[in-house]
C-alpha cells in the first residue's frame, strides 16, 4: 500500500463507527482494497457477510470523497500519524496476534522493532507500595534500554511509565482506550505530553472517540501484543490487568508477577497468576533473565558507584543520563539547570571518566572499561 490517496481510503474505513478490525479484514478479503470498498456498489457490499444493515448504511453515507480528504488533512494538522495493517511499517509484534487492529493512530512514535519491550500493568487503586514498585521497575527497565508499554491509567500503569520517563532517553508508550487527541485520565496531561517526546501515545480508535468502558478491554490486546513480556503488579481478582496477562499468554508472551500479601485483596489476582504458572519476580534482573536478555554490566549499580565521586550539580546532571545518548537540550529541559552549568558538569564528569561525549552535544554514561551498550539474546 502506498500513496496519500490510498491512506485516505484506509483512514476512511477505520473511522466508520461500528465497523471494527474484524469486519474490515473480512471486507478486504471479499471486496479488495480500501479504495475498492469505497467504490463498491450497494449490492456488492450487501453480499459481504460481515456487514449488518446498519453498518452498510453508515458505510454508504460516509462515502463523501471531499469530506474524507478534509478529515485526513485535519488529522495531519493535529500532529496525528496514521498507519494501517496493509503497510509494511505496521508493527510486526502486532501483525500476527488474534484480531490485530487494522489501524493505529499515534502521536510521537511507535515502538521500535528492535527494542525489547515490557508491558507493566496493575491496579488503578494501587497501594503506595505498589506504585513505588511500579515506578522502580519502570525506571530500571528504561535504564536498561527496555521500552515500557502500558495504558496510562491511574495507579500502577502511570507509575511505571513515569519511572521510564524519569530516565534520559527512556522509552514508554501509552495505549489509549480513546482517541489519541484525548488525554485520559485528564490529570495525566504532563505525562501524556512527555510520552510524545520519549515514545508515543497510540490507539486503534480514531480521534474524537471518547474513553468508553468497552474500549479498554479491546486496547489490552494491543498492550500485550506490543510487548515481549507482561509484568503484573498488585492486581485484584477480575482486574483488567488479568485480561492483559491472559491475552499475553495466548499470544505466546511471558507473564511475570510481583508477589504480594496472601491476605490482601489487591494481590489476589496476582497471586493466582503465580499459582497458574506465571513467573514470580522480585527485581528487574529476574524479569530480564526470564526474557533471556542481559547486559554486560548492571547499569543501576554502575551509576550508584560513580555518583559517589560527583559534586552536587554533577549528580543532578548524571541522574538524567543513561546508556541511551541524550542531547544537551534534553538534559536542560528535564533538569531545569542552565546550559552553562550543565556543560561545566559534563566536562568535569568526562574528565572523571563517567560520561562520554557521543558528538553533536549528545552524552551517555560510560565506565573505565569503555562500557558498550549491547543487547544480546540467548537463543
Amino acid at each position: 500500500m502506498s500513496g496519500t490517496e490510498e491512506k485516505q481510503y484506509a483512514y476512511w474505513l477505520s473511522a466508520i463507527p461500528g465497523i471494527g478490525s474484524r469486519k474490515i479484514q473480512k471486507l478486504l478479503q471479499q471486496i479488495g482494497s480500501p479504495r475498492d470498498i469505497f467504490r463498491a456498489s450497494r449490492e456488492e457490499l450487501r453480499q459481504a457477510d460481515s456487514l449488518r444493515p446498519s453498518d452498510l448504511e453508515r458505510l454508504l453515507a460516509s462515502r463523501q470523497e471531499e469530506k474524507v480528504k478534509r478529515a485526513y488533512d485535519n488529522l495531519q494538522r493535529q500532529g496525528i500519524s496514521f498507519l494501517c495493517w496493509l503497510e509494511e511499517e505496521y508493527p510486526q509484534k502486532l501483525r500476527h496476534i488474534y484480531n490485530p487492529p487494522f489501524s493505529l493512530f499515534y502521536k510521537g512514535q511507535l515502538p521500535e522493532e528492535g527494542r525489547p519491550a515490557v508491558a507493566v500493568v496493575g491496579g488503578r487503586a494501587a497501594s503506595y507500595a505498589a506504585r513505588e514498585i511500579a515506578g522502580s521497575f519502570g525506571r530500571q527497565l528504561a535504564e536498561n534500554g527496555i521500552a515500557v508499554i502500558s495504558g496510562m491509567a491511574l495507579g500502577v500503569d502511570i507509575a511505571a511509565q513515569r519511572g521510564a520517563l524519569s530516565v534520559a532517553g527512556g522509552k514508554t508508550y501509552g495505549v489509549l482506550g480513546c482517541g489519541v487527541d484525548i488525554c485520559y485520565p485528564r490529570q495525566h496531561i504532563e505525562s501524556y505530553m512527555q510520552m510524545q517526546e520519549q515514545g508515543g501515545v497510540l490507539s486503534e480508535f480514531p480521534p474524537g472517540v471518547q474513553p468508553l468502558p468497552g474500549n479498554f478491554p479491546m486496547r489490552n490486546r494491543i498492550i500485550s501484543g506490543l510487548s515481549d513480556g507482561i509484568l503484573v503488579i498488585e492486581a485484584r481478582e477480575k482486574s483488567g490487568s488479568l485480561i492483559t496477562a491472559e491475552l499475553g499468554a495466548e499470544q505466546g508472551k511471558d507473564v511475570f508477577v510481583v508477589p504480594g500479601d496472601i491476605t490482601a485483596p489487591g494481590y489476589a489476582g496476582s497471586n493466582r497468576l503465580i499459582q497458574n504458572g506465571a513467573a514470580l519476580v522480585t527485581c528487574v534482573g529476574d524479569l530480564m533473565d526470564g526474557l533471556g536478555i542481559f547486559l554486560d554490566e548492571n547499569v543501576s549499580a554502575h551509576k550508584k558507584k560513580n555518583e559517589v565521586m560527583l559534586e552536587t550539580t554533577e549528580k543532578i546532571v548524571y541522574s538524567y543520563l543513561s546508556l541511551e545518548p541524550i542531547h544537551l537540550s534534553g538534559i536542560a529541559r528535564m533538569s531545569g539547570l542552565c546550559v552553562q552549568d550543565i556543560m561545566e558538569a559534563l566536562v568535569s564528569m568526562e574528565l572523571k571518566g563517567v560520561v562520554r561525549d557521543i558528538g553533536n552535544h549528545y552524552y551517555a554514561i560510560s565506565s573505565l572499561e569503555r562500557m558498550e551498550y549491547q543487547w544480546r539474546k540467548i537463543w
